[in-house]
């Protein structure tokens, strides 16, 4: 029989529209905490720094408020979204909700495989804090509770983790040292996974809710502060 050469196919990367670029421009403008909670987005001000019309920047704002980031009001215009301190307090007792499920479910799925994996982390956590390096030590706390929820086998819990996990970043990235140290939230991450390594899956589960708990607070005072400064 005569040879066949088996062409390979060859996937070709689309190239980002305009609207996917100021989109995921002004997304991690908000995650980073660049642009504060609440602040106005003027079109016009956000065409001209990114030398473009105002046509993709108001779709990338309209796929943004779906994202849950940007809150676009009638006759005022667009804004950084935020949200009322009982608000904040309600999205982090669904997150001790969604989180505590997920740690069992990745515990009786790959105990071992999810231990070494929240200990490379908080080694990277404790690297970035001894660096300084806030922005780092923001990723890795992202990415430290993502491990338990991908690693729970249920996609609809990551799912509806995905639904929050960008406003809990911007949050993350607002709130300041005087709310609560650094140093305690990496001590609550190593604890959690020095009980999960001498089997203490009860405790690490009620601290898992305890630091998620300790973040709400830091939020209320955050969102608090911000609403007595508008009443100025």
């Amino acid at each position: 029989m005569p040879k066949t050469n088996a062409v390979r196919a060859t996937r070709i990367e689309r190239p980002k529209s305009l609207t996917e670029l100021v989109k995921e421009h002004v997304r991690s403008r908000i995650i980073n905490g660049e642009l504060m909670l609440g602040e106005a987005l003027s079109e016009n001000v956000l065409a001209a720094q990114l030398g473009i019309s105002k046509t993709p920047v108001r779709e990338a704002l309209l796929q943004l408020k779906l994202e849950g980031l940007v809150d676009i009001q009638p006759q005022r215009g667009s804004f950084v979204f935020s949200m009322a301190p009982e608000e904040a307090a309600e999205m982090c007792q669904y997150r001790v909700i969604l989180e505590s499920a997920a740690l069992r479910d990745a515990l009786h799925n790959d105990e071992a495989g999810l231990i070494e994996a929240l200990e490379q982390n908080v080694r990277r956590m404790a690297k970035a804090v001894a660096d300084d390096d806030m922005p780092a030590y923001r990723r890795l706390d992202t990415e430290y509770h993502r491990q338990i929820l991908n690693r729970a086998g249920n996609r609809f819990l990551v799912a509806a983790h995905q639904q929050l996990e960008m406003r809990i970043q911007a949050l993350r990235a607002s709130v300041t040292s005087k709310h609560r140290t650094v140093e305690e939230s990496l001590a609550e991450h190593q604890n959690i996974v020095k009980l999960l390594r001498t089997h203490e899956k009860t405790k690490a589960l009620n601290l898992l809710g305890v630091h998620i708990r300790a973040a709400s607070r830091d939020y209320q005072i955050l969102l608090q502060e911000q609403a007595r400064g508008r009443q100025r």
